[in-house]
């Protein structure tokens, strides 16, 4: 049959033409969690199909695993699957790929719904850690697996069914030869193995040594030489003759070089690609010397090789999300574009524009979207901590936000473009939304202005004792009604909250009314009606304000820890409960019943939901590696 060339060439080009459509943020769906971004986050793994030129993918730290089907250019959620697993290893061969969790081995196979779980240690769970994963490129469906308690695993039918190879003492690398058949190699604390026969057996090349200048001896790192296959690295040591004998590189190899990875050495034609606390290490002389990449991050957490570049490669980082290198490492590019998978630190609407949004993460600093998420931009260079962002409800344009470790507050009066510090700081600000102007930051103390931010006044905690409040909420019946979630002295900013403490006469007094509650949400229409959420799964409600409670419900949210609760605006009837790995979850009775509400959600670490003031029907929750998600409400 004849085809026009014009049709061919289409044709090819649809998967990565639809894979840019897929990949611009859309509105939301209806009853259906969509990513929105913004882009970036902490990318543990990188693997790149060799049988799908331009095919790559991602793992994060707790928002499943991305895909690319463009070398990186626009990305994609795969299925979920994975919940909040680590993926520390990443392999892909001919459309399956395998993910190596804190939690054992998952794959994923063409076309599949979900992600399986098809290894794990049985009765010991803290023994399933596995960091590494290789494919034997002579055989698609051949695969070498090592766990961090020293398994060292084949499967020898795409990943479906395991045999433990080898018991060593903390396996750190695996390598699988590229044109040799069935040649592999582990390195760990008891030496560096070898097999001929696809892991039947194994014989140790190199005997464990305690110090580096004795020999290999303790290996983080193996690799293979991409272009001389019988050239082995392992830590400071190299062998041309496949493992038979060993030279040392001279010493100015980072110490921490090999050490922050189970593989963080790349080979490319020409180079050697490496890291260390600074960043990205390269080498043109087969490891003997070392020089920085010419890379602008200096937390890089993977790299990858691309089969389709001779001398690019991809590399990972802490909160940035994937860049592209280039010219063996002397180039690079960004390559994250729809790569959501942020921890979300901070979000707020704006409630005078519609489609305008407000984010802070951890990585890229704030962001704002003026078109409902399709698009972001940069706010401020700062990139890490940033916490609570608060919009003026009074002041259009007009923003709050916690920057820096102290939680330093800043005020933006121009819709983010610049930034004022203010001489306070706290865990959380809050904005009076009946008394222009009225501010509150709150900490060990919590301060209270009532001339927007210009002077501050502290005041008094329960019973004279020190508390660390994390949360606050007004009450929509009376004005000087407040609620305050208080955490205690406890160690640690992830410390769950210890009481619920109330304020009838604007924070002069306060009052305990609950013990451990883990959210609390408060019915904008039925005065005193509050819900509660404590961990073990139950919900609490009050209809006097707090002063008396009722348990209404038990076993709520799949046996997770319940992080946040929200009333629905419309039908105070439905409620919302986001959780810490079961996502989220909805009670259309008043929080009796609840049932999951969480269809297109890969990062079930819920850390806020709220609702658009300006459109109760549209939702948006903040994840922890799996930036903002948000949803169009059917009733």
């Amino acid at each position: 049959m004849f085809r026009a060339p014009g049709c061919f060439l289409l044709l090819r080009a649809l998967p990565a033409l639809l894979l840019i459509i897929l990949s611009r943020p859309a509105a939301a769906d209806v009853d259906r969690w969509t990513p929105l971004g913004p882009d970036g986050g902490e990318i543990w793994s990188l693997a790149a199909d060799p049988a799908a030129p331009g095919t790559v993918y991602a793992g994060t730290s707790g928002g499943g695993v991305w895909k690319s089907l463009d070398g990186g250019g626009h990305w994609l959620p795969t299925p979920e699957g994975l919940g909040i697993e680590r993926v520390l290893a990443l392999v892909a061969s001919s459309g399956r790929v395998l993910a190596g969790t804190d939690s054992g081995i998952f794959l994923l196979t063409e076309g599949a719904a979900t992600w399986r779980r098809v290894w794990r240690t049985g009765g010991q769970p803290w023994l399933a850690y596995v960091p590494c994963l290789a494919a034997d490129p002579t055989s698609p469906n051949r695969f070498l697996a090592a766990t961090g308690s020293g398994y060292v695993l084949w499967s020898e039918d795409g990943g479906e069914h395991w045999r433990m190879r080898l018991d060593l003492e903390d396996c750190g690398a695996v390598a699988v030869a590229p044109t040799a058949p069935s040649t592999a190699y582990v390195a760990s604390e008891d030496g560096v193995f070898k097999s001929t026969d696809a892991g039947a057996t194994w014989s140790q090349i190199v005997p464990h040594l305690a110090e580096p200048t004795d020999g290999p001896g303790r290996t983080d790192a193996l690799v293979v030489d991409s272009a001389a296959p019988d050239t082995l690295y392992v830590r400071g040591w190299k062998s041309t003759d496949a493992g038979e004998t060993w030279t040392q590189l001279i010493f100015d190899v980072p110490d921490d070089l090999f050490y922050l990875l189970p593989r963080p050495l790349v080979s490319l034609p020409g180079a050697l690609l490496g890291m260390d606390d600074d960043g990205l290490l390269r080498s043109e002389n087969g490891g003997e010397t070392w020089e920085p990449a010419r890379f602008p991050l200096f937390h890089p957490l993977s790299l990858a090789a691309d089969p389709a570049t001779p001398d690019g490669a991809f590399v990972g980082t802490e909160g940035q999300g994937v860049f592209r290198l280039l010219d063996g490492g002397r180039a690079w590019a960004e390559s994250r574009r729809g790569l959501a998978a942020s921890d979300i630190t901070g979000f707020a609407f704006d409630p005078f524009q519609p489609g305008t949004l407000y984010a802070g993460t951890l990585g890229t600093g704030m962001h704002r979207s003026v078109d409902a998420g399709a698009s972001w931009s940069r706010m401020t260079r700062i990139t890490d901590g940033i916490g609570e962002l608060a919009a003026d409800p009074h002041h259009p344009g007009t923003l709050y936000a916690l920057v820096g470790n102290g939680g330093t507050l800043r005020v933006s009066r121009d819709r983010g473009d610049h930034w004022h510090p203010i001489q306070v700081g706290g865990l959380f600000v809050a904005l009076d939304p009946q008394r222009p102007g009225t501010i509150f930051v709150g900490g060990e103390r919590i301060l209270r202005s009532s001339d927007g931010g210009r002077t501050w006044k502290a005041l008094p905690s329960p019973r004279g004792k020190p508390l660390v409040t994390t949360r606050m909420f007004f009450a929509p019946w009376s004005p000087e009604t407040f609620y305050f979630l208080n955490r205690g002295r406890l160690s640690g900013s992830s410390a769950l909250p210890r009481a619920l403490v109330r304020s009838t006469d604007g924070g002069e007094t306060q009052e305990t009314i609950f013990r451990f509650p883990a959210a609390l949400a408060i019915d904008p229409q039925t005065p005193g009606l509050l819900y509660v959420a404590r961990n073990l799964g139950e919900i609490w409600r009050s209809r006097d304000g707090g002063t008396t409670w009722k348990r209404i419900a038990r076993k709520v949210g799949g046996g997770a820890l319940l992080t946040e609760l929200l009333v629905d605006a419309i039908d105070p009837s439905i409620l919302y409960l986001g959780t810490d790995r079961e996502g989220v979850w909805r009670s259309r009775d008043g929080g009796v019943t609840w049932e999951r509400f969480s269809t297109g959600i890969i990062a079930p670490h819920i850390t806020c939901l709220k609702a658009d003031p300006l459109d109760p029907r549209h939702l948006i929750a903040c994840t922890r590696a799996g930036g903002l998600l948000d949803i169009r409400l059917s009733s």
